[in-house]
């Protein structure tokens, strides 16, 4: 809290530099009113320059030996602080050991997914492969990753306190090394520059039948399932992945619609994913605003549930003050999809509250001068999407989609 004028410098300075710091996050400055009053003549602060711990020579030494002793390493990765020159390590270090990359949930756009190191992700509903790469892996390389519930899932994949597989965890910030789980190795540094020096410490190249099994098995975990009704939002994913733009940004927020992207979108180096991971619904929205302000002239296109986007419904106001034109797809499944499913798994039959009566969305993109799509299959969308690439204003498809199509391979 800022109770002196003359300390704002001093105080906003800090406030940037936590901000940027370990892990990054927001930092909340309490303005009080009667010192807003206040005059000052204080020098403004000088721009904030990021700082961080990079790993060093003796531990890339120490994880290069345990790496080239280990008969199943697993890379898994995430968190924050990552920039593209990290990602392009990550994915040459990988590539040259034959080592298999996981990235953490909502992390996918770390790595590109047509690498052959890529298999998969660790999200809600694993696969049974990626639980057994988990599993069974003698050497966890943990980067930048946080030991959660949905990496863990539910913390069924690791003993407590002490794993069976040997952990070296790297992260940007202290406090998540042993947070959870004792790890082998703990290390603070950068991402960036934990991938970088060991792809630089030339570690021996693993025998990749490991890593083929695995890709593999990636690979067949994306066919595209089939639906009870007309709308597939993987064959829709297929079609982005081929004529969405090659830095296009994702967003989505929290709800089971958003499955279906984060398990059949592709990322390549240039496409970044903005997404909560804690199930803040209606994240999606405001994510897609703020790439719009940064990146005007990138596509922007956000994953949207009809109980989700109605969450934060407000920001299209942002995009018609500050003229942003992301594409916003709307899942319209007259439901909260995630509480329905728990529903229908617990209380079979006993369904109440989840059930929506959604507004008329083509009124509300009128009412804040987007343009709108109502689509129902592929062919629909397919015409819809071309048609938004090409507009000056912001688009709204509403995706009319069956409730019973509750998630990728699963119905109610």
């Amino acid at each position: 809290q800022v109770n002196n004028a003359d300390r704002l410098p001093e105080i906003i300075g800090r406030a940037f530099s936590v901000a940027l710091s370990g892990r990054p996050g927001p930092v909340v400055v309490s303005l009080p009113e009667d010192m807003l009053r206040e005059l000052t003549n204080a020098t403004a602060v000088s721009k904030i320059k990021k700082s961080c711990a990079h790993i060093s020579t003796n531990q890339i030494n120490v994880i290069k030996d345990e790496l080239e002793k280990s008969k199943r390493p697993l890379i898994i990765c995430g968190g924050g602080g990552w920039t593209d020159t990290g990602r392009d390590y990550l994915k040459s270090f990988s590539e040259s050991t034959n080592i298999p990359v996981i990235c953490a949930f909502r992390n996918q756009d770390l790595m590109d997914t047509n690498s052959y190191a890529y298999v998969g992700d660790a999200s809600f509903g694993k696969p049974e492969y990626i639980k057994e790469l988990i599993k069974y892996s003698d050497l966890i390389l943990a980067i930048n990753i946080r030991f959660g519930e949905v990496v863990t899932d539910a913390w069924s994949l690791f003993d407590f306190p002490h794993p069976s597989q040997k952990i070296i965890h790297t992260h940007i910030s202290e406090t998540e090394i042993n947070k959870v789980y004792h790890c082998h190795l703990g290390v603070v540094a950068s991402p960036d520059s934990v991938v970088q020096g060991l792809k630089e410490a030339n570690i021996s190249k693993k025998i990749g039948k490991d890593l083929e099994r695995a890709r593999s098995d990636f690979i067949n975990s994306r066919k595209t399932p089939n639906t009870i009704g007309t709308l597939n939002v993987a064959e829709i994913c297929s079609f982005l992945n081929i004529n969405a733009d090659e830095d296009a940004i994702f967003t989505n927020g929290a709800g089971n619609f958003a499955i279906w992207s984060g398990k059949y979108l592709n990322y390549s180096k240039e496409h970044r994913l903005l997404a909560p991971q804690a199930g803040a619904m209606g994240a999606g929205l405001p994510a897609a605003m703020a790439a719009k302000s940064i990146y005007p002239n990138r596509q922007v296109i956000c994953f949207a549930g009809d109980g989700d986007f109605q969450m934060s419904v407000n920001e299209l106001g942002t995009a018609m003050q500050e003229g942003f034109n992301p594409i916003i797809l709307i899942h319209n499944n007259g439901s909260y999809g995630t509480i329905r499913m728990h529903q229908e798994l617990r209380y079979p039959k006993k369904i109440s509250g989840t059930n929506l009566k959604n507004p008329n969305f083509e009124f509300i993109a009128k009412a804040y001068d987007f343009g709108y799509f109502r689509v129902t299959n592929l062919n629909e969308f397919t015409s819809a999407f071309k048609k938004s690439q090409r507009s000056q204003s912001g688009i709204i498809i509403e995706m009319i989609a069956d409730i019973r199509d509750i998630s990728p391979g699963k119905s109610i």
